[in-house]
């Protein structure tokens, strides 16, 4: 196999990202009471986790070795979810770590990578399909908050 592609970084950032995502919103999915978020985030974290999984083998796939790093957002968000605060104020709160994201986002630049051609076929095809099913899981999420924000 030729040296590891200089992307692996990426891939492990998209890793991280997708896993806790699934952790987090398992989690909020599990205190809910309201049966459209209930489902909404069950099914998101399953999606997310399964990311996780898809990135975590490409990674040994092109030769690289997957590795952990500390997120202290990770840490708040998983405190929020598991709060006993309502479903609306969970819902700023996950806005507002929002903002605080690094820039470039991981989103920035897995969108810059798809179109990059240094990057291997299979991994640009990859993330254009991903990149489909985060905006169709995002599209969901955004209807049940309006639904629960509608309700306030």
């Amino acid at each position: 196999m030729p040296d590891k592609p200089e992307y692996l970084e990426l891939l492990n950032d998209i890793r991280l990202q997708e896993y806790r995502a699934g952790i987090f919103l398992k989690a909020w999915a599990d205190k809910t009471e309201h049966p459209g978020l209930k489902g909404c985030l069950s099914v998101v974290a399953e999606r997310e986790t399964s990311h996780g999984d898809i990135f975590d083998r490409r990674i040994r796939e092109l030769g690289g070795t997957p590795e952990d790093k500390d997120d202290d957002l990770f840490h708040e968000r998983l405190r929020v979810a598991e709060s006993d605060m309502t479903d609306a104020e969970k819902i700023v709160q996950m806005r507002e770590f929002q903002t605080r994201m690094t820039l470039p986002t991981v989103r920035m630049r897995y969108e810059e990578a798809a179109q990059d051609e240094s990057v291997d076929q299979l991994t640009r095809s990859l993330i254009k399909w991903f990149t489909e099913v985060e905006d169709d899981s995002g599209a969901s999420m955004r209807a049940v908050y309006a639904e629960i924000e509608g309700s306030q």
